[in-house]
């Protein structure tokens, strides 16, 4: 197993994760922030728009180059 796989793997995992904290946060008196919420809360700063095109570009980049 290269260590590409085992960083694809990790974020599948991480990916996981978040479908399904999502899923709990969907839940009849759930406390939890759903994911959209996350991100609009994120998005409403300049500098968090920045991070989440810094993240992305970082996911993509390590994502699909080889």
């Amino acid at each position: 197993m290269s260590s590409r796989d085992i960083t694809i793997a990790g974020y599948l995992l991480v990916l996981a994760l978040a479908i399904g904290m999502n899923l709990r946060a969907h839940g009849p008196g759930s406390r939890l922030p759903t994911i959209g919420q996350v991100l609009a809360r994120i998005m409403h700063t300049r500098t968090g728009r920045i991070a989440v095109v810094a993240w992305w570009a970082f996911i993509g980049f390590h994502l699909f180059s080889k």
